[in-house]
């Protein structure tokens, strides 16, 4: 039997891990299966020639409407201006120029050029730039496609002015699919993005035939079925790790369904086992899909693609959740995964230098912080118990990263456990150090007291540590203590500067909201970011506090003065609505987060107004990686 296992629109900068993984395991155990990476070949395709023109395609529809209405004239001018950067207005001048006699201009010096581009750039305006990229279709789809074509060569062997130089004129192409398609957006650090839907089960029927606002339609119509055709899989794995994955997911999964009925479909990732109480709750869903994997599925899919073969009981699958005859059945055992049973991923479709992920251990090892639910990650039943099968031996790790560096040479591996201990992070790095070629790694930590030596920094950077994502939460050592982060703010400062003199790069998590926290702590998390943002190089991100369904302060609500509502059944999320007796409101929470990241945004690295967060740490990562400094990293 024939098995696909499937990625969808997810990061430009990378492919994720569990489907590679899985893949590689379900190789091992002999079966059929082919891995398809529709995330970075997504990116291609919608940014090619093809989709290009057929997007420029729909703007016929509404130009007559436009002429007669300034409003949204400037509306769609104004995406189109955001969402490029304002690039789109550069590269529209220099197609208008290339058509002129002013042509010489294009090529000239920039201490010639800037002056004048800046007057003649003026005169492109939000209410008139529509027209003018529908005047230049062919300079902007052939720059666009040229950008595309170049970065999916060499990618980060680019250096990193020729990679912000392409980058920029992909945001052209990127702001024509957010006019054309909005409110959805092409993000390219979250994939599928924007207000056009809501991750709930009425709007994932309405976008996944939705031709006006689901840019991935056509993708999957054009060329993914195709290629299923040819194929002829009989299952179809589809992996969600994230909850703007739900819309991709269920569209292409929509597509296998309305052509092929007979083909089983089964959902898993780490974003569906977390809503996989909500997807059972909305029967609406399972028309799209016949069954959803608990937790990591190289058991599990292997089973499945089995009893599939033999048409034997599904109930005898482990940590399945299935639909048979009009009911929504869940197996008869669970099985947690010994992450030591895994394979080295095998990627596909990998560009130049990509930056590969790897998991060396699921949950965390410090597990007490009463507001996080990261320590049930990675299990079946939510057990946040951290045992030693969820780490994986150091020594298969290190075999891991010396596959990936021989098959794929990635500039570097990012570690994706929830914290990575230092001891794990020496080992590594002792293991590079003694090896004569080092394997760059970046991972998420905690502010340990190890990482108080300046020598140990110096030790753990000379063996190929980047740096990586460091948890604050809170600037007040009292909002600290009392959700039991174990994070003495002393140390952290210590820490910061160790780093910053190591050339390890960091970059800050904060929440604000968190019970028992007052205005007057929040400023101090304001505070503690703005005093430090020299050394935090890889910047920082507030959230306000997020209080989840499977999350240690629902279960202990009382104790804390919440009240807490869960959203509707349709919502595929297990963030709730809550009243707080002491501390800040859902609001205020909300409120000061943004106050405070517009006040400090000013400090962050040049390279974040052109790239959303998620991708700027990862490409200041692998700049530093090439032995660049990241300082001298600007934007064009």
């Amino acid at each position: 039997m024939k098995a696909w296992i499937c990625t969808t629109l997810t990061s430009f900068f990378g492919p994720t891990q569990g489907a590679a993984r899985l893949y590689a395991y379900q190789k091992k155990q002999g079966h059929d299966v082919s891995l398809k990476d529709f995330n970075q070949d997504g990116y291609s395709a919608l940014l090619s020639r093809n989709n290009l023109e057929r997007t420029f395609g729909k703007i016929n529809f509404v130009i007559e409407p436009l002429r007669r209405n300034k409003f949204l004239r400037e509306d769609i001018g104004a995406i189109l201006l955001r969402s490029s950067n304002k690039n789109l207005r550069n590269l529209l001048l220099k197609g208008i120029m290339l058509g002129s006699s002013w042509s010489y201009v294009v090529n000239s010096p920039d201490i010639f050029k800037k002056p004048i581009f800046k007057i003649l750039g003026s005169k492109i305006r939000e209410d008139n730039i529509l027209y003018a990229m529908v005047a230049e279709k062919e300079h902007v789809i052939t720059e666009v496609d040229r950008a595309r074509e170049i970065i999916d060569r060499e990618f980060l062997n680019l250096t990193p002015n020729e990679f912000i130089t392409h980058f920029n004129t992909l945001l052209c192409g990127k702001a024509l699919i957010d006019a054309v398609y909005f409110p959805a957006q092409l993000d390219f650090g979250l994939g599928f993005h924007g207000i056009a839907y809501a991750p709930k089960a009425s709007d994932i029927e309405r976008a996944v035939n939705d031709e006006n606002h689901n840019y991935l339609v056509p993708y999957y119509r054009n060329q993914v079925m195709p290629l299923f055709r040819e194929e002829n899989p009989e299952i179809v794995g589809i992996s969600i790790t994230h909850v703007s994955e739900f819309i991709p997911a269920f569209t292409l999964a929509y597509q296998i369904k309305s052509e092929y009925p007979h083909v089983h479909i089964c959902l898993g990732g780490a974003a569906l086992t977390e809503a996989s109480h909500r997807i059972c709750n909305n029967f609406s869903l399972w028309s799209f899909f016949d069954s959803l994997i608990l937790g990591p599925g190289e058991y599990a899919f292997s089973q499945l693609i089995e009893h599939l073969e033999t048409n034997t009981e599904l109930s005898d699958v482990p940590n399945l959740i299935y639909r048979e005859n009009g009911l929504i059945k869940k197996s008869d055992k669970l099985h947690e995964f010994d992450i030591n049973d895994a394979c080295t991923p095998e990627y596909v479709s990998v560009r130049p230098k990509s930056i590969l992920p790897l998991e060396t251990g699921s949950g965390c090892y410090w597990g007490k912080c009463i507001f996080c639910y990261y320590p049930k990650i990675g299990t079946v039943d939510f057990n946040p118990e951290y045992q030693k099968k969820r780490v994986r031996d150091i020594e298969l790790v290190l075999e891991d990263m010396r596959k990936l560096k021989e098959e794929y040479d990635p500039v570097f591996i990012g570690i994706t456990d929830s914290s990575l201990h230092p001891k794990r992070i020496e080992q590594i790095a002792e293991y590079n150090l003694g090896n004569g070629e080092t394997i760059n790694f970046s991972a998420f930590i905690r502010f340990e007291k190890d990482f108080r030596s300046p020598a140990f920094c110096q030790k753990l950077a000379q063996g190929g540590f980047l740096g990586g994502q460091i948890g604050l939460e809170s600037g007040s050592q009292r909002v600290n203590d009392i959700i039991n982060k174990g994070v003495n703010l002393g140390d952290a400062e210590i820490i910061i500067g160790n780093f910053y003199r190591a050339g390890i790069l960091a970059h800050i998590y904060s929440i604000i909201g968190l019970p028992g926290e007052t205005k007057e702590d929040s400023q101090m998390t304001h505070d503690f970011l703005k005093r430090w943002h020299h050394m935090i190089t890889l910047g920082w991100q507030l959230y306000p506090i997020g209080i989840t369904e499977h999350g240690p302060l629902a279960e202990r609500a009382a104790e804390f003065g919440l009240e807490l509502t869960p959203m509707p059944d349709e919502f595929l999320i297990q963030v709730m609505q809550y009243r707080m007796e002491k501390g800040l409101s859902q609001g205020e929470s909300m409120a000061l987060t943004i106050r405070f990241y517009e006040k400090l945004k000013r400090f962050m690295h040049p390279i974040n107004k052109i790239m959303d967060v998620e991708s700027h740490k990862l490409f200041l990562l692998a700049q530093k990686a090439k032995g660049l400094n990241i300082n001298k990293v600007k934007q064009e």
